[in-house]
């Protein structure tokens, strides 16, 4: 698989990614408004939250020192 390959699969992740969490934050609300307890959810969708910028932010980092790379 090439470079772009790859990055191009990585933004299909991210994209996948950014949608699981869309549909988290969903369920958690409702199960907010019928008086779930929310806490350890949440919790759970921060740390996805930050998992997914990290992954970012490395992806952007490895664009810019490769930009040529196929």
């Amino acid at each position: 698989m090439t470079h772009h390959e790859h990055l191009a699969q990585a933004d299909r992740y991210i994209a996948e990614c950014k949608n699981h969490i869309a549909r988290q934050r969903e369920i958690i609300a409702t199960a907010y408004e019928n008086g779930h307890p929310t806490v350890i959810p949440v919790s759970l969708l921060r740390a996805l939250e930050e998992n997914l910028r990290s992954f970012e932010s490395q992806l952007i980092f490895d664009q810019q020192k490769n930009p040529d790379r196929k």
